[in-house]
């Protein structure tokens, strides 16, 4: 099966074990078998390791035979048969498994089926914890309910997988097959994905029951649990009387009991507890084996309240057409009215441990706020009486002000994005980074360059559609250049970069951004009008899209630099050129 290495000793007639087994106290013994599974991905003929694990299985839980997704990897749609993706459990016995493990903790990760081993390309990893300890995660997303809680020991890559593997996120097929064929999708979990472990389930319990019971009139609980075990031939019955059990209460105020507890011969342990028990825990564990089982400590539920909504009616909507590129739609929708509520169990009294809960979800609520700040612009007296001249000074300075904050606080780059974004806001804003050598880029448009603003202040059209160009406007343009070219002789590489976006009089980019390193702000209003009407600048949740696409158009051979731009212009237009214009 693949599975030599040097870290086994031969089994023969001398009665040496492996290495690998005496590492793992008790392994041996506990279980009797073991599945390797892995996840693998070929692409331009190599093999990758996308996810593994080794499952061991107690005495009295059946070995599955071994098997896989399908008789041949399964071949990537749209890729030409170039990418493929293959799954495969390959039962043996632990001493194999265990040696095959600590050959992949060592860089090398063999197919174990029958036949020539493939290696899988993977990074190097860390072990943890050290090789023959276990521990126990919450969450782990591809045990089986069986496993309850199960230990294990985890090989984790030190470094991102083959960018290769990664490309799969966007590949709506292959997700869905690692679902169907792992369990899980290993994509979404960046912590398990390119990672082998030891998947290791409790070998003497199958599960703790859980009973939660009142005591007499004095307001006390009891909590009675119940230890059952495995059953099979040879059960080592000394040491499951050995368990250790540990008790564990949290208050909402904090930890309040930690009490040493063991079960009887039948299995069963009893707490009882002065008051009514907030969260309970226990953690189970074995003078030879460790750590069996923790549950950590949770609520009981006290009360359910389940609201009931009935439908009573059903609209057909039509939208009507919005010209040549939006055509008339349709679409069907519901409404309903609330029919009523069902509430199971008793509210509990106010108490103090009640009022924290709420006080501490008042605190979530806050930071959950904080985390995604945002900032409300203009007048927000609903309008009931005109601003006044200073007011509205006032207001634009307060939204400016906020803004230079955000850009001074900078240490990498800023990258503003917006079509109306000119030669005032860029000396308002672009100068405001405080630290040294901090990258800063204009994305304007083609529509604020070459509008020309009327003295009704709006800009004028001709009757084709397309705007009138005048000689004051390109004039206004080279100003623009002019500027830039001061700061560059005065601040060197940190002066900011002009850029002008594609698309003569419509802008890519209909919203206005703010880049600041990696965080995200989204405008409402551009900037040369913060403050003046209600407007709102909010930090974006997902940041790394909207970078991804300034960068793709500022990396557009369409996107220009302002000079470029400028010279293009007068080509196209010699009749608004002049000498006088900069050097591009």
């Amino acid at each position: 099966m693949g599975t030599n290495s040097d870290a086994e000793v031969k089994n023969d007639e001398s009665g040496c074990v492996p290495r690998a087994t005496l590492r793992w106290p008790k392994v041996a013994t506990d279980y009797h078998g073991a599945l390797v599974r892995l996840v693998s991905m070929r692409a331009e003929k190599n093999w990758y390791l996308v996810f593994g694990y080794v499952e061991l299985f107690p005495r009295d839980v059946p070995l599955p035979t071994s098997f896989a997704a399908g008789n041949a990897p399964w071949k990537l749609p749209g890729s030409s048969g170039k990418v493929a993706l293959a799954m495969s459990a390959t039962a043996m016995p632990v001493a194999d498994a265990l040696a095959w493990y600590e050959k992949a903790a060592r860089g090398q990760i063999d197919t174990p089926w029958e036949g020539p081993p493939i290696n899988l390309a993977a990074p190097s990893f860390g072990i943890e914890p050290a090789l023959g300890r276990f521990c126990i995660d919450e969450e782990v997303p591809f045990a089986a309910p069986w496993h309850s809680r199960p230990r294990l020991h985890r090989l984790v890559p030190l470094r991102d997988p083959e960018e290769t593997v990664l490309q799969l996120r966007s590949s709506e097929p292959a997700r869905a097959w690692l679902s169907t064929n792992v369990g899980f999708d290993p994509l979404d979990f960046e912590e398990w994905l390119g990672s082998v472990s030891l998947l290791a389930p409790d070998p003497l319990l199958t599960g703790v029951g859980y009973l939660r019971e009142g005591v007499g009139n004095d307001g006390g609980e009891r909590i009675r649990l119940q230890a059952h075990r495995r059953r099979y031939e040879g059960y080592p019955e000394e040491e499951a009387n050995s368990l250790m059990l540990t008790e564990l209460q949290r208050r909402p105020a904090g930890w309040s009991d930690v009490s040493p507890s063991s079960f009887d011969e039948d299995g069963f342990s009893a707490v009882d507890y002065r008051e009514p028990v907030s969260e309970h825990g226990y953690a189970i564990t074995c003078p030879v084996r460790g750590l069996l089982r923790i549950v950590p400590p949770s609520h009981f539920i006290g009360q359910i309240v389940v609201n009931f909504d009935i439908v009573n009616a059903q609209l057909k909507v039509e939208v009507p057409p919005g010209g040549r590129r939006k055509p008339t739609s349709h679409y069907t929708t519901t409404r309903t009215v609330g029919a009523g509520m069902v509430q199971v169990g008793e509210a509990l009294p106010p108490s103090g441990a009640i009022r924290i809960v709420e006080l501490q979800e008042q605190r979530k609520r806050r930071i959950q706020a904080e985390s995604a700040p945002q900032k409300l612009f203009g007048a927000t007296d609903g309008g009931n009486e005109a601003p006044t001249d200073d007011e509205l000074a006032a207001k634009r300075a307060g939204a400016e002000l906020y803004v230079a904050g955000l850009v001074a606080a900078a240490q990498r780059r800023v990258i503003f994005v917006d079509p109306d974004f000119g030669t005032r806001e860029m000396r308002n804003y672009a100068l405001r980074a405080m630290r040294e050598n901090v990258n800063v880029k204009i994305l304007t448009s083609a529509r604020q360059l070459r509008g020309q603003v009327d003295s009704g202040g709006c800009v004028g059209k001709a009757s084709s559609g397309t705007q009138n160009i005048s000689a004051s406007s390109i004039e206004r343009e080279r100003l623009y250049l002019a500027n830039i070219k001061d700061l560059r002789s005065k601040l060197g590489p940190n002066a900011p970069e002009v850029f002008v976006m594609p698309s003569s009089n419509t802008p890519l980019f209909h919203d206005r951004f703010l880049v600041v390193d990696d965080v995200v702000w989204a405008s409402g209003p551009s900037f040369n009008e913060l403050g003046v009407r209600i407007g709102l600048i909010c930090r974006v949740h997902e940041p790394s899209a909207v970078i991804a696409a300034i960068e793709a158009v500022l990396m557009s051979n369409r996107t220009l630099a302002l000079a470029e731009w400028i010279a293009q212009f007068e080509i196209r237009n010699p009749d608004v050129g002049g000498a006088n214009a900069p050097e591009a």
